[in-house]
């Protein structure tokens, strides 16, 4: 009969949004997952020869990033919005509908990519391009009107920022498919592209969102925000100095953004790592334990990522390293899944009968050892994945695509029992 230490109360309450809003999200989320992890059984053995640069990578990549990860970050920022800054999303519509546009759209673009139906592709993209358009409006309204200006703020306000610079390159490499103006630009057009989305968009988020979660759902206390606020102001000019400089000469578009944003993930794994330490429960529950894993998958993807800097790895290793880079925050967005998901059940459905009847706990909402299973299949698939295609063995990469593949059924199961449990 607990309610969860993490439960907002008070004005903070009263300005969370419906189940329906993060919820929808995190079902077509889900769904993008499932899809992309299909799509890793397809590609495994191209991306092992190294080739990166097709299509149905292309499709297979966005189905992560827009799909998933994005996807993702955008339901849980509409129920996280009031309990970290005390102001909720300034309109629920038009969230609703740039979700609508963006999660279609996406759809459409996918398929346009998969099926070389550049007309198919163009109308996707300029759906969900519109729908991303609309939420980062509606986040930067949010922000402009918080009061309370923390490390937090700051790492979701530069964030906003670069999805919209994300916004424009992309549009500008879906265009290229159909006229062809990036010439040999294209490939430099693309690094950028994806490295300002994952270290300007998602890093910033996880950075910021981190420093509230972490801290919560590991019961820690005295950990401080030092290290945060370094990994904000490193990356954000990591990521700056790429979206501006990105035609400089190699030392300041390519190595000055390496060393800044590689400082910045440095900076942000100790500030986990001291959350970690200065927790109370001395064991971990199956998602800050996938958490724990995620960010180690992480330090992993910044050793590989110096030969690439550098311009001496080969095809096959230059994907190896992205693909470690996003399974790394795949599994860490998992992890938080376990953690979220449950509660925003317990808190709609059980929490108004809390005091009045028996209810559950929101750790007895799902199996703990199923969870646990999930992870750990997961873990092993990325491994496999990445050993795969760095060893150019299509044959270990198609295996690691099938196994993260029933990774992610096990997790999207139980996320689909959980949204249907009521009391």
């Amino acid at each position: 009969m607990a309610a969860p230490p993490a439960m907002p109360m008070g004005a903070a309450a009263a300005k969370a949004p419906p189940l329906l809003l993060p919820g929808e999200h995190f079902a077509a989320a889900l769904f993008f997952l499932l899809a992309g992890s299909i799509g890793l059984i397809a590609i495994g053995p191209a991306l092992a020869s190294g080739a990166y640069v097709s299509p149905r990578a292309a499709g297979v990549t966005h189905l992560f990033t827009l799909g998933w990860i994005t996807t993702s970050i955008m339901g849980a920022l509409y129920q996280f919005l009031p309990v970290a800054l005390g102001e909720p999303i300034r309109s629920q519509r038009v969230a609703h509908t740039s979700f609508v546009l963006h999660a279609p759209g996406l759809a459409l673009f996918v398929t346009g990519l998969l099926s070389s139906e550049t007309t198919l592709m163009l109308t996707g993209a300029a759906c969900f391009g519109t729908g991303i358009l609309l939420f980062t409006i509606n986040l930067a309204v949010t922000l402009k009107a918080a009061g309370r200006r923390d490390v937090t703020w700051w790492a979701l306000a530069f964030a906003d920022a670069y999805l919209f610079a994300t916004l424009c390159i992309g549009i500008a490499l879906a265009g290229n498919l159909r006229w062809g103006y990036l010439g040999a630009g294209r490939l430099n057009a693309m690094a950028v592209h994806i490295h300002i989305a994952v270290a300007g968009w998602v890093l910033l988020v996880m950075i910021g969102v981190a420093q509230r979660l972490l801290p919560m759902f590991l019961l820690s206390h005295g950990a401080g925000d030092r290290s945060a606020k370094v990994a904000v102001a490193l990356v954000a000019s990591g990521a700056g100095v790429l979206t501006f400089l990105h035609h400089a000469p190699v030392l300041i578009s390519r190595w000055l953004p390496a060393l800044l944003i590689g400082g910045g993930c440095v900076a942000f794994l100790l500030q986990a790592r001291a959350f970690y330490r200065h927790r109370v429960r001395p064991n971990l529950d199956p998602g800050m334990r996938l958490a724990a894993i995620s960010l180690g998958v992480i330090v992993v993807a910044l050793v590989v990522a110096w030969p690439v800097v550098a311009g001496v790895a080969q095809a096959r290793h230059a994907t190896a390293y992205v693909l470690t880079l996003l399974l790394g925050i795949s599994l860490f967005v998992v992890a938080h899944y376990y953690k979220i998901v449950p509660f925003l059940i317990w808190y709609h459905r059980f929490g108004p009968l809390a005091g009045r009847q028996e209810v559950p706990r929101v750790g007895e909402l799902y199996s703990a050892r199923l969870a646990t299973v999930a992870g750990g299949v997961l873990v092993a698939a990325t491994a496999l994945l990445i050993a795969g295609i760095a060893l150019g063995a299509g044959a270990i990469a198609r295996a690691g695509g099938i196994a993260f593949t029933g990774g992610v059924m096990v997790t999207y199961w139980q996320m689909l029992k959980l949204a249907r449990t009521r009391p």
